[in-house]
Protein backbone atom coordinates (compact mmCIF):
# COMPACT_ATOMS: atom_id res chain seq x y z
CA UNK A 1 0.00 0.00 0.00
CA UNK A 2 0.92 3.65 -1.09
CA UNK A 3 0.15 6.88 0.88
CA UNK A 4 0.40 10.35 -0.22
CA UNK A 5 0.47 12.21 2.90
CA UNK A 6 -0.47 16.02 2.84
CA UNK A 7 0.09 17.89 5.91
CA UNK A 8 -1.36 21.66 6.45
CA UNK A 9 -1.32 23.66 9.05
CA UNK A 10 -3.93 25.79 9.59
CA UNK A 11 -4.34 29.22 10.97
CA UNK A 12 -6.69 29.47 14.17
CA UNK A 13 -9.06 31.85 12.18
CA UNK A 14 -9.74 29.27 9.48
CA UNK A 15 -10.04 26.39 10.87
CA UNK A 16 -13.29 25.50 10.61
CA UNK A 17 -14.26 26.71 7.24
CA UNK A 18 -10.72 25.22 5.87
CA UNK A 19 -12.23 21.91 7.38
CA UNK A 20 -15.58 22.07 6.03
CA UNK A 21 -13.77 22.92 2.53
CA UNK A 22 -11.10 20.30 3.32
CA UNK A 23 -13.85 17.39 3.82
CA UNK A 24 -16.30 19.06 1.42
CA UNK A 25 -14.04 19.99 -1.62
CA UNK A 26 -10.36 18.91 -1.50
CA UNK A 27 -10.73 15.11 -0.71
CA UNK A 28 -13.72 14.52 -3.20
CA UNK A 29 -11.04 16.36 -5.99
CA UNK A 30 -8.33 13.74 -4.27
CA UNK A 31 -10.53 10.72 -4.41
CA UNK A 32 -11.87 11.90 -7.89
CA UNK A 33 -8.55 11.52 -9.48
CA UNK A 34 -9.23 7.34 -8.94
CA UNK A 35 -5.74 6.92 -7.77
CA UNK A 36 -6.50 6.22 -4.30
CA UNK A 37 -9.03 3.82 -2.61
CA UNK A 38 -9.07 5.50 0.82
CA UNK A 39 -8.38 8.31 3.17
CA UNK A 40 -8.01 9.48 6.28
CA UNK A 41 -7.93 12.88 7.82
CA UNK A 42 -5.91 13.53 10.92
CA UNK A 43 -5.55 16.45 13.22
CA UNK A 44 -2.16 16.35 15.50
CA UNK A 45 -2.39 16.36 18.75
CA UNK A 46 -0.62 19.96 19.87
CA UNK A 47 0.04 22.16 22.37
CA UNK A 48 -2.65 24.47 22.64
CA UNK A 49 -0.32 27.76 21.79
CA UNK A 50 0.36 25.84 18.27
CA UNK A 51 -1.41 26.44 14.89
CA UNK A 52 -4.46 23.50 14.48
CA UNK A 53 -2.35 20.90 12.07
CA UNK A 54 -3.97 18.20 9.97
CA UNK A 55 -2.53 15.58 8.39
CA UNK A 56 -4.46 13.98 4.86
CA UNK A 57 -3.73 10.59 4.33
CA UNK A 58 -4.16 8.94 0.57
CA UNK A 59 -3.81 5.46 0.22
CA UNK A 60 -3.11 3.66 -3.17
CA UNK A 61 -2.91 0.35 -3.94
CA UNK A 62 0.26 0.45 -6.83
CA UNK A 63 2.94 2.68 -6.86
CA UNK A 64 1.52 3.34 -10.67
CA UNK A 65 -1.53 5.26 -9.17
CA UNK A 66 1.29 7.25 -6.75
CA UNK A 67 3.36 8.06 -10.00
CA UNK A 68 -0.43 9.39 -11.60
CA UNK A 69 -1.28 11.19 -9.02
CA UNK A 70 2.24 13.22 -8.86
CA UNK A 71 2.43 13.70 -12.59
CA UNK A 72 -1.26 14.61 -13.46
CA UNK A 73 -3.04 15.68 -10.66
CA UNK A 74 -0.89 16.89 -7.42
CA UNK A 75 0.44 20.09 -8.84
CA UNK A 76 -3.32 21.38 -9.55
CA UNK A 77 -5.12 20.65 -6.22
CA UNK A 78 -2.22 21.57 -4.16
CA UNK A 79 -2.71 24.68 -6.13
CA UNK A 80 -6.14 25.01 -4.80
CA UNK A 81 -5.45 25.19 -1.56
CA UNK A 82 -3.05 28.32 -2.19
CA UNK A 83 -5.96 29.88 -4.27
CA UNK A 84 -8.71 29.35 -1.24
CA UNK A 85 -6.70 30.01 1.55
CA UNK A 86 -3.15 31.99 0.67
CA UNK A 87 -0.42 32.36 3.68
CA UNK A 88 -3.51 31.01 6.00
CA UNK A 89 -2.71 27.63 5.26
CA UNK A 90 0.87 26.09 4.80
CA UNK A 91 1.17 22.87 3.28
CA UNK A 92 3.86 19.92 1.86
CA UNK A 93 3.41 16.57 0.74
CA UNK A 94 5.45 13.14 0.95
CA UNK A 95 4.75 10.19 -0.02
CA UNK A 96 5.09 6.88 1.87
CA UNK A 97 4.93 2.80 1.26
CA UNK A 98 3.77 1.25 4.15
CA UNK A 99 6.00 -1.23 5.76
CA UNK A 100 4.64 -4.44 7.27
Amino acid sequence: MFVSNISFQVDPSIESAWLNWVKQSFIPSCLNTACFVEHQLYQLDLAADQPPTFTLQLFSHTATQMAEFQEKHAETLLLSVNEQWGEQCFHFNTSMKIVH
